[in-house]
Order: C-alpha cells, then structure tokens, then sequence
C-alpha cells in the first residue's frame, strides 16, 4: 500500500473552530443533496443489506447526515424501504434534532458517540460510510472493517473523491467559486455563512485545502482489497470498485456482507 499522505484536514483539527466545521458540513450537505453522488450506489447498498438479511442502516462518522438520507430516500423511492440511524463519535446537535423533526418516522440519530471501530452490538444494521473512510490510517479502517466482521453486520464504504488529481484538481480549484455561487442559497440561512464566506473567505479556503488533502487520502479499490486481505473468512464475502455517477465523478466503494446461512 503506498504511503498516504499526513497532512491534516482542517476541519479534523482540534483547534478548528466549531462554526467553521458546521459551515464547512453545510456545504458538504448542500452538494450531497443538489447532485446526489452516492445515488448510483443504491442498488448495490439494497442487494448487501438483503444478503446480510436487514431493512435498516446503522451510518457511523455521519456528520449533518445528508448522504446517508439521500440514500434512505434513492432505496424507498426504488421500493426498498428502509430505516436509517445516524452516529458520529461527536454528534452533530443540529442535525440530530433537524432529522428527528423532518423524519423522525424513518430516521434516527444517535445522541449518544459511536466509536466506528467499536459499534456497540444493539445497533444492528447494514454500517455505512460515506467521505469518511479516508481519514483513517490504514490499521485504524482495518479495526472498522473488522468491527463489522465479528459482529456479523454488513458494511459499505463510499467515497466520491479519489487521488487522481487529474480528474478532480479542476473541480477544486474552482470549488472556491461554485461556494460563492450557492452560498445565497443555502438553508438554513446564517449570518455566519456571510462572515466566514464572503468578507473573510475561510469556508472556500477550507474547501479547497480539504478537499486536496481528501484526495491524496482516499483509498483506491486495489488497497480496499489489501485492507480486507487478513479478514478473508468463508461466511464474509468482500467487493470493491468504482461505479460512474455524475459528470467526471466516480464512486470508489468497498462492501462487506455476512452470509446468512453460516
């Protein structure tokens, strides 16, 4: 496995201030919700959830939630309903109470922190990850994946950056205009959102150094592969790839399900 990078992520820093990392999910909601990445993933989310025999999502390192929502909403729109729970080992306060106002039916949100290499056993459900796996070092996402092995639960990475700089340097550097562009838009509307945008640009800046360092740390399906290498069991089954999903975008994922009958 090559070596990736160790430079920090801003908004993984304990000195970053809490307002810029809510600013900075807002956006990363907002673009979840306008082009959907992880839609393309649906199918594949709904045929492992059936393999490992469930009808509900345990989603660990959710943040504002927005991707696996999305992804509640893609499977019931295809017929598939399903009942979503959110967890972060820091629990997004606001979004906690906003999805238990808007779908409190079919969607749940841990107040509690859920450590993602240790799930407790009563959250049972199909694990997801979505732009969240390549922050951890590679023995820290084998623990992750392992979790979900020995507690027989299914589990699904999905990250719609990947380290070809080719693909997505444009898309980043001009991410600073695409924010300035929907930041207007955005609800709800802050006043912060202004600040941190407009007369001082930290929200872009963060953006665009973020969104480098999230490409040189995300896993390619070859070292996905490498990380399930020593949790090849008979009654576990792995897949990883890459499927197209909007524009130059791909989606690089990595799915673990249990057989049922073992």
């Amino acid at each position: 496995m090559r070596k990736r990078t160790s430079l920090p992520e801003m908004h993984d820093s304990r000195r970053c201030p809490g307002i810029w990392r809510d600013l900075l999910t807002d956006f990363m909601s907002y673009f979840a919700r306008a082009h959907n990445p992880y839609g393309v993933a649906a199918g594949r989310v709904w045929d492992a959830m059936r393999h490992a025999g469930t009808h509900s999502i345990v989603d660990l390192c959710s943040g504002a939630g927005e991707p696996a929502v999305l992804m509640q909403e893609n499977l019931e729109k295809a017929g598939f309903p399903v009942r979503v729970t959110l967890t972060d080992k820091f629990p997004n306060r606001e979004a906690l109470h906003k999805w238990k106002a808007m779908k409190p039916e079919v969607v749940d949100y841990m107040e509690t922190p859920v450590d993602a290499t240790n799930v407790p056993s009563s959250l049972k459900g199909f694990r997801t990850l979505f732009t969240a796996f390549h922050h951890f070092d590679p023995p820290t996402a084998r623990r992750i994946l392992a979790d979900a092995m020995e507690k027989r639960q299914g589990i699904g990475i999905f990250e719609y950056t990947e380290m070809k700089l080719w693909m997505w340097g444009p898309g980043i550097l001009f991410a600073p205009l695409y924010i300035w562009a929907v930041s207007l838009w955005m609800r709800p509307f802050r006043w912060s959102r202004l600040l941190w945008t407009y007369l001082i640009p930290v929200v872009p800046l963060m953006v665009l150094w973020d969104g480098f360092v999230s490409c040189r740390r995300t896993y390619t399906p070859r070292e996905l592969e490498e990380l399930t290498r020593d949790l090849d069991v008979p009654d576990y089954e792995w897949e990883a790839g890459r499927l197209r999903s909007f524009g130059f975008c791909r989606i690089t994922y990595l799915i673990g399900s249990p057989d049922r009958a073992a």
